[in-house]
């Protein structure tokens, strides 16, 4: 006997049920995302779409991406992309997804480069730290043409998406990818140095979600000396490799924002300032090379 037929309403209410169950924090945001891919539709179209009877062929190939996102691989690697600042950037297990609290270290760099004391140069140098995906490199160039950055990576593999997420997006000529894990022939100068770098104690594995845990590089997640190894290594280097009058625009982790704001001062940063999260937590550190 053939199954009903169902509607695409349908299909997403017992998809959420079924990702509620699993203990999926978005179950409904997750559900809408994977039936639109089926379907090609965005968000909107899923809402406008709600009638629509799902064919045999859409339901298999739902089934197979909700059975993926029960097993906890996140959306984004299932999507094979992320929005970040207006922008759609690939993304693979290589790479860590970018997280909606980074627009906010996007955004103070942007200020940082556009402030009055740049106002007559023809080019904005950039250096980020652990470039990733190249959500940031990409978004800065992006945003601002006068900006050209110098990005190092010590993942081959994630280096590659971002070489392709900057031609993408029309930048690779003003992004420069170096595979690296030091500042080594950088070069000095720069007015931002930008960095997500892995902030979080391997101590603290066990309360991870698992979606993060068992997917996402451990590489771009974790660092030795209790999550502030790379923290030390961005900060400790900064004063050597930013132009006066440049900045270090940094995100760290929850409850790390004193800690860093000390190794930031001792390595001879001023004008130390925090930028808070959506949440409320301490999540970017801005410090001047004066």
């Amino acid at each position: 006997m053939a199954e009903p037929i169902l509607t695409l309403g349908e299909v997403i209410i017992r998809t959420t049920d079924f990702f509620r169950g699993k203990g999926i924090v978005t179950p409904r945001l997750d559900a809408e995302l994977l039936v639109g891919e089926v379907l090609g539709m965005d968000r909107l179209q899923v809402y406008l779409s709600f009638d629509r009877p799902m064919a045999e062929s859409e339901m298999a190939r739902a089934r197979e991406l909700v059975r993926r996102r029960a097993g906890m691989e996140p959306v984004a690697y299932i999507l094979g992309r992320r929005d970040f600042f207006g922008r759609s950037f690939e993304v693979n297990p290589a790479v860590l997804i970018p997280r909606p609290e980074t627009e906010l270290l996007v955004e103070a760099a942007l200020a940082a480069l556009r402030d009055e004391r740049w106002a007559g140069e023809a080019e904005l140098r950039v250096l980020e730290f652990g470039v990733g995906s190249g959500a940031i490199a990409v978004s800065l160039a992006a945003e601002e043409p006068r900006v050209q950055v110098v990005a190092t990576e010590i993942s081959p593999a994630a280096a590659e998406v971002a070489r392709r997420n900057a031609e993408r997006h029309g930048v690779s000529d003003r992004v420069t990818l170096l595979v690296q894990a030091d500042f080594e022939g950088v070069g000095d100068g720069f007015h931002v140095l930008a960095a997500n770098p892995p902030y979080v104690d391997p101590a603290d594995k066990a309360t991870m979600m698992p979606d993060v845990v068992n997917h996402e590089p451990h590489q771009a997640l974790f660092a030795d000396n209790l999550g502030y190894a790379a923290i030390e290594q961005v900060l400790k280097a900064a004063p050597e490799l930013l132009a006066t009058g440049g900045s270090v625009i940094m995100e760290v982790g929850a409850g790390q924002m004193d800690k860093t704001k000390e190794i930031a001062k001792a390595a001879g940063l001023a004008e130390v300032s925090v930028i808070k999260d959506y949440a409320g937590i301490e999540r970017i550190l801005v410090a001047y090379k004066l």
